[in-house]
């Protein structure tokens, strides 16, 4: 058994199947087959059902799943303070952004860590929160920015801000005028609304749910200039951040508070519970502690460990 065979196995178990595990592992699918298949031998045990369109967990591949996950983030925990243990603060920082909360508020915590950190290598990884946990228990991200909740027993949380989501009309639509909008008053509208990995959508999907109706999608993308395009189109209605809307107001279209209930929710700074921080990720965590104004509390943060 090997390190290379245990993420072979955890990449194919998160993408649910093991073509899109070639893209992530930028290996070839026979490889990843030929890996899976000799951790089965040396275990005597199958480990995955392959189906037609996904992948299935034996009772084996479930207890192997669970130590595969702990075995890499020690590999990982292992990696972090083996480069910390140079003076220099160099190697690469994975960063995970929502792309709405991305642009909304960490801006210029980006340009002050390039500033502040100029040897560390950046990778800002951009995912919806929903596909941003997964990220976290692989690895594939030291820490997140995600919207809440989020199992504070798996995960480190820091609060950063709060928001709540407005509904944004075309001006010429016939909401435009109103001072504030009843999620129940949206029951015939058309949304145009971000990728189903965003959580905003589950909680618009639940606020409608209370009213009885399931909201109608005319389009969606992952991108805000096309969803923006296409609610000026008059294509549909959409909803987001009021943080964001404070950032692109456009003089074509209108952001109306939306009422019965009002859709409000937390964002914070994750990380795994148990992973390694290392010396370029607490820079990150103090530097956008200063831009975005909260203290960091004692349990998100620690020091490493002497190597």
């Amino acid at each position: 058994m090997d390190i290379r065979q245990l993420r072979y196995f955890v990449e194919v178990v998160r993408h649910n199947g093991f073509g899109r595990a070639t893209e992530t592992l930028h290996v070839t699918q026979p490889a990843i087959s030929r890996g899976i298949k000799e951790l089965e031998d040396e275990l005597g045990h199958r480990l995955l059902i392959r189906e037609p369109r996904s992948v299935r967990l034996t009772d084996e591949g479930v207890i192997l799943l669970r130590h595969a996950r702990l075995i890499l983030q020690q590999v990982n925990n292992l990696r972090g303070e083996l480069r910390d243990a140079s003076n220099a603060m160099t190697g690469t920082l994975r960063v995970g952004l929502p792309p709405v909360v991305g642009s909304t508020f960490f801006a210029e915590v980006i340009t002050a860590f390039r500033a502040r950190c100029p040897h560390v290598d950046l990778q800002i990884v951009e995912l919806g929160t929903n596909q941003m946990e997964g990220a976290l228990r692989e690895g594939l991200v030291e820490v997140a920015a995600a919207m809440l909740p989020l199992d504070e027993k798996e995960f480190e949380i820091q609060r950063f801000a709060a928001d709540r989501l407005m509904l944004v009309v075309d001006r010429k639509h016939g909401l435009s005028r109103k001072r504030e909008v009843r999620v129940a008053d949206l029951a015939a509208e058309s949304f145009v609304t971000f990728t189903d990995d965003f959580r905003i959508n589950d909680l618009i999907r639940s606020a409608c749910g209370v009213h009885g109706f399931v909201p109608r999608t005319a389009g969606r993308s992952s991108h805000l200039d096309l969803v923006i395009a296409m609610v000026r189109s008059g294509m549909g209605v959409t909803i987001f951040p009021q943080t964001l809307w404070d950032k692109i107001a456009s003089p074509e279209l209108v952001a109306i508070p939306l009422v019965n209930p009002r859709l409000s929710y937390e964002l914070a700074l994750v990380r795994r519970s148990g992973s390694y921080v290392s010396r370029s990720c607490q820079a990150w965590i103090m530097i956008a502690s200063t831009a975005l104004g909260f203290d960091v509390g004692p349990g998100f943060m620690k020091e490493p460990e002497s190597a």
